[in-house]
């Protein structure tokens, strides 16, 4: 297996999906690994939201309130005000999903599923709804569209200003999907090719390939590392940009 493949195999999402009656029905690692987060995070919540007489469950329980606090009180309500309120379930469930799909992906046989363009798609449309949905809940049809041209814009420059702004709208749903793919894919790829360096290495020479090894796992424990912390920070930017774009069709120019 050459380098591409390799690098193919660990990254690239592979389907051993079935065929019932015509009807294939995809089964792939990214389905699977986004399914198994899923009904971790609903029996571990739904542990975690009953009353607890134990010390170790009254832990999860704050924990899980201080977890909701942060989003409210460090995302939602300062981006969106009050108004924010009604959507702190849907931003408490697209943090703990992303970055709990991030770091499934750090898990040997398991995949991050973040780093396949048609997830971050799905995260990036649902979070398009809700802007949506915001600017039509609180301004109404009418006053949702006068919201893309800015107070004071003359009148001949409406024609342009108006297609831009949703154009600009647009794009920054896209820019949503896109970040979070680009960071979880160009991570997983350095860590990849890191390990690679070895092989590669060593079939030139076994004594250089030895010398390799040490400085290249050293980069690969740091660039592990820096993974973690990215899995964490994608979670919280793609969130927080979630909550500005649905503030700022809330509380128009």
């Amino acid at each position: 297996m050459n380098v591409a493949d390799t690098i193919a195999h660990h990254i690239l999402d592979h389907d051993w999906g079935l065929s019932l009656g015509g009807f294939r029905l995809p089964i792939t690692t990214h389905s699977v690994t986004i399914f198994a987060v899923s009904v971790v995070l609903l029996v571990v919540l739904w542990w975690a939201s009953r009353p607890h007489t134990s010390k170790s469950g009254r832990l999860v329980t704050t924990l899980l309130e201080e977890y909701v606090s942060f989003i409210r009180d460090g995302l939602v309500i300062p981006n969106m005000g009050a108004e924010g309120h009604g959507f702190l379930p849907y931003f408490c469930t697209l943090f703990l999903f992303i970055l709990s799909v991030n770091l499934a992906g750090m898990i040997p046989e398991m995949k991050t599923a973040t780093s396949n363009i048609s997830v971050t798609a799905a995260l990036a449309l649902c979070s398009g709804g809700l802007i949506l949905y915001s600017g039509l809940k609180y301004h109404g049809v009418i006053g949702f569209l006068k919201g893309f041209v800015p107070s004071g814009t003359p009148v001949w420059l409406v024609p342009l200003i108006f297609p831009l702004e949703v154009i600009s709208t647009v794009i920054k749903v896209c820019v949503l999907a896109i970040r979070l793919f680009a960071n979880m894919l160009s991570g997983h790829m350095v860590l990849i090719c890191l390990l690679l360096i070895i092989f590669i290495v060593g079939k030139m020479s076994v004594v250089a390939g030895a010398g390799a090894l040490f400085p290249a796992m050293g980069l690969e424990i740091f660039m592990t590392c820096l993974e973690l912390l990215v899995a964490f920070l994608q979670a919280y930017v793609f969130t927080l940009l979630t909550a500005i774009f649905a503030g700022s069709v809330i509380h128009t120019h």
